[in-house]
């Protein structure tokens, strides 16, 4: 669980802050935030959590969340974080972060989640998460520069949700601080993911609630306290 500390309104601050470091092309005061723009954020904020925290420190791979405004979703993964171990490479990690926002009165968007991760294991080659690794392979070799590394994120793929031994999945949700049972609804949300075979242990549901959320993202987005 996640929210503002010490408020919600700290939490604006530091995320309008971050917002700005970014070069965040803000739209007009007179302009309305689209549903895409509203998730993005939803990203970004992930993000910027994560940021915060060990993921912070590990190799990242944002598909919205750097351009939150721009108008569109790329497909993809939404966050990706890959954990290099120092000492052996059987001890690395990928933490794959798929992100749902939902400024409803209800919880109920978060329930796609399910499908995020279903799909990575789809019939679909697009999306499974061995295509997708080795996306996150090929970044590594031609946009870092780093052969090596992509070597060993492919070693972190697999053909089934059970042999998937060092992939880590943070299904989150962004919602309106006080409605529903974000727990609940969260625990839901892993019990059936783990019913496609993946350990519960490697699951681990984030819901992050800031109170005025609607408003809250159109202000960020028009770059406002």
């Amino acid at each position: 669980m996640w929210t503002g500390d010490p408020d919600c309104n700290a939490a604006h601050v530091a995320l309008l802050q971050r917002l700005q470091a970014f070069g965040t092309p803000f739209i007009g005061t007179g302009e309305a935030i689209t549903l895409s723009q509203q998730g993005n954020l939803g990203e970004f904020i992930s993000l910027h959590i994560a940021l915060s925290g060990p993921l912070g420190t590990m190799e990242k791979f944002a598909q919205n969340a750097l351009q939150p405004l721009s108008g569109i979703s790329i497909s993809g993964l939404d966050l990706t974080y890959v954990y290099f171990d120092p000492t052996s490479e059987k001890n690395d990690l990928i933490y794959i972060q798929e992100v749902k926002t939902t400024c409803a009165a209800n919880l109920n968007t978060l329930d796609k989640l399910r499908t995020d991760y279903r799909k990575l294991f789809s019939t679909d080659l697009n999306l499974t998460l061995q295509t997708r690794i080795q996306c996150l392979a090929s970044k590594f070799e031609i946009e870092r520069n780093n052969p090596g590394h992509a070597v060993r994120v492919q070693k972190l793929a697999a053909t089934t949700p059970q042999q998937c031994t060092s992939v880590r999945l943070i299904p989150t949700g962004v919602h309106q601080l006080g409605v529903g049972d974000p727990v609940q609804k969260m625990v839901a949300i892993k019990t059936a993911i783990t019913a496609f075979g993946w350990d519960q242990a490697a699951i681990s549901p984030w819901a992050v609630a800031l109170s005025d959320l609607s408003n809250r993202l159109l202000h960020l987005a028009q770059a406002q306290l």
